[in-house]
């Protein structure tokens, strides 16, 4: 059994964590003891309209994540989403997803952040469609009335616990964004380098130490 801690830090909407995404599974199928934390970046002031020239440059940068890690992105994400005249880049209904399924611990929740991956980068889903975020949740087993309720006031108060609490850590290590991976060992907290294992996700098992 792995004697270490690692927290990951994401945003389903960042293109950077979708690049990521195979390195925070390789942790998790390790049986590594794994916290996942939804930063909620894109939201407010930070939830820019594509048309207004971050379309532009996220589809630039889908391109170097793709060339980087081997993740796709897709022609109708590209079409529906980053060209879109009407998108906004608002990661709140999967933060407040992420908070809906939070203590069921870091299988479940990385469960739904591949489904809202899938929803987003290979279907096109607007980040605004709340019917689609809730439909992932029910898949993961959610009831729909509790689903459908997702942004209820408890549980946007649960999100934005779970953001600050991710924002504390990356100040801490000095984290400027997403995706960010601690290591905690003998309570001591480190960032790893998680771009060394873009696509070679095996090997960031080499930072798990184990007890007899």
């Amino acid at each position: 059994m792995s004697k270490n801690k690692f927290i990951i830090i994401y945003d389903t909407y960042c293109g950077w964590c979708y690049g990521a995404a195979p390195i925070f599974d390789a942790l998790l199928e390790s049986g590594a003891n794994v916290e996942v934390l939804h930063r909620h970046l894109f939201q407010g002031a930070n939830a820019p309209r594509m048309r207004d020239g971050k379309g532009d440059y996220i589809v630039d940068m889908d391109a170097r994540i793709a060339q980087l890690t081997g993740q796709q992105f897709s022609e109708i994400y590209t079409r529906n989403v980053i060209r879109s005249k009407v998108e906004v880049l608002d990661s709140s209904y999967s933060a407040l997803a992420a908070a809906l399924v939070h203590d069921q611990g870091a299988e479940k929740e990385f469960s739904l952040r591949r489904r809202l991956e899938k929803l987003r980068f290979v279907a096109g889903t607007s980040a605004q469609d709340k019917q689609a975020v809730t439909n992932a949740l029910v898949d993961e087993g959610v009831d729909y009335d509790q689903a459908v309720q997702l942004d209820h006031p408890s549980n946007t108060k649960k999100a934005q616990s779970i953001s600050q609490r991710a924002v504390e850590l990356m100040r801490l290590v000095g984290s400027a964004g997403v995706p960010t991976i601690l290591q905690v060992k003998d309570k001591k907290i480190e960032q790893v380098d998680h771009s060394a294992f873009y696509g070679r996700p095996e090997l960031i098992l080499s930072l798990l130490e184990t007890s007899a």
